[in-house]
Parts: structure tokens; C-alpha cells; sequence
């Protein structure tokens, strides 16, 4: 793969597994200088980073949970004290519970939206003096924000509202900061978030759905949402923004 990202600094937040550690590795091949946060997950961080450094690359991470409102300042703080501005922001970092309208508690409210909505809207807000030249912005919905599902009230509200505020940035930043905002919305990825975390009825919910995938009859990889997003992150995607692109194989059109 050529350098289309050389030297592009990229913050990738929930870096630390999963669709966010696919990310940043493909970043990192393509080029891009990495910053990931994590939350409580400090081996698998110290791994991702490895893995980033043996390309060459320069990374950091910062442990910055999505509840704590001061994270989004001491992100960008972190990215501009070791490289000086910002091109890249992959919204990835997300929360979701498995629970039905019946069982809903204000607490599970909150901790979804205060991850999935406020965290990604501030971090760009803080990010905004230090963007480089043409900043990419991709943020990570989900097909449940037009496909629905039981157990997911918060989770899809949040994920509608990213795709919402997509919009909204594309609006805001595009001519005065030569910026392009996207989503990606994959449907399920095989990470440990997903086969390990998911309620057993969830997984049988949404087994049938997945061997009826257009692109093939499986759950989908990291890797084929890396790919993607690391598009939409290179100056090739300069004319798509405010779009949510297709990263589901085609369980949901868009």
C-alpha cells in the first residue's frame, strides 16, 4: 500500500481493540501518525502501539473514558504537544447495553449517549484551532441507527444522532477548514465486543441476518471496516462528506 497518509496525524478513539485497532493499524500502514485512546484496556493499548512503531510510525495513547468530560481537551492537548496539529479524528470509541425500554435506568441512558454522542461532538470542538491541511473526520455509526432492534433504545438513538450531526460538521467545517465528515455504519464485526460481551438473545436475533449478507454469509472483520475508513481518511474521498457510507456488506443499504 503506498503512503497515501504519510505523516498525517490521526487520533482513533477506542484504539484499543477491536474496530478501533484495525483502524489505526491500517492508518499506520498507509502512512498516518497514531494517537488511540482507551479506556481501562492498557496491554491491549501497549500492543496496538507496538504494532503501529514496528511500521515506523509514531504513536501515543491516552487512557480517556467516554463519561469523563475532560478527556476530549487532554486528547487534543496530547496530539498537538507531540505533533502540532490534527488531520484525522476517527470517532470510534462506543458503549452500548444489551437492554430492553422495560429494564431502562437513566444510568445506562447517560453512559451511551455521554460515549456515542457528547465525547465525539467535543473532541471535535477541541480539536477545530489545530486542524492541518484538509482534516478528515469519520465517525463510526452503526446499521441499528436505520435498521432498529430490540435491546438497543439508547444505542440507536445515538447512533441516528452521529449520522445526524455528520450533517451538521460536513455544513461547519468544510469550506472554512477544507475539512470533509463522514460515517461508516458496519453491522456486526467479529471483535470481542461483539461475541464475548452480546446477550445470547441478541447473537440469535441477529444470526439469520448475517448469512443473508449480500457481500457474503458471515459477520464481518475489523479489517473490512479499516479498509473504508482509511478510504474516507485519504485525500482520494476529498469529494464525499456529510455521507454515511455502506461498511455492512450490505445488510443495510444507504
Amino acid at each position: 500500500m503506498a503512503n497515501t497518509l504519510q505523516d498525517r496525524v490521526a487520533i482513533v478513539t477506542g484504539g484499543s481493540r477491536g474496530i478501533g485497532a484495525g483502524i489505526a493499524y491500517e492508518l499506520a500502514v498507509r502512512g498516518a501518525n497514531i494517537l488511540i485512546t482507551y479506556n481501562n484496556a492498557s496491554t491491549q493499548a501497549d500492543e496496538v502501539l507496538a504494532k503501529v512503531k514496528a511500521l515506523g510510525r509514531e504513536a501515543i495513547g491516552v487512557q480517556a473514558g467516554g463519561s469523563d468530560r475532560t478527556a476530549p481537551k487532554r486528547i487534543v492537548d496530547a496530539a498537538v504537544a507531540k505533533w502540532g496539529h490534527i488531520d484525522i479524528i476517527i470517532n470510534n470509541a462506543g458503549a452500548g447495553d444489551d437492554i430492553l425500554l422495560k429494564d431502562l435506568t437513566h444510568e445506562s441512558w447517560d453512559k451511551v449517549f455521554d460515549c456515542n454522542l457528547r465525547f465525539p461532538t467535543f473532541l471535535v470542538k477541541e480539536a477545530i484551532p489545530y486542524f492541518g491541511t484538509a482534516p478528515r473526520i469519520v465517525n463510526i455509526s452503526s446499521v441499528i441507527a436505520r435498521m432498529g432492534g430490540a435491546y438497543a433504545t439508547p444505542y440507536c438513538a445515538t447512533k441516528a444522532a452521529l449520522e445526524g450531526v455528520t450533517k451538521v460538521w460536513a455544513q461547519e467545517l468544510g469550506q472554512q477548514y477544507g475539512a470533509t465528515v463522514n460515517c461508516v455504519n458496519p453491522g456486526p464485526v467479529a471483535t470481542d465486543m461483539w461475541l464475548r460481551d452480546t446477550d445470547p438473545d441478541v447473537l440469535k436475533e441477529w444470526e439469520p441476518k448475517m448469512k443473508e449478507t449480500p457481500a457474503a454469509p458471515r459477520i464481518a472483520t475489523p479489517d473490512d471496516i479499516a479498509q473504508i475508513v482509511a478510504f474516507l481518511a485519504e485525500e482520494r474521498s476529498r469529494w464525499s462528506t456529510g455521507s454515511t457510507v455502506n461498511a455492512n456488506g450490505g445488510l443495510c443499504f444507504v
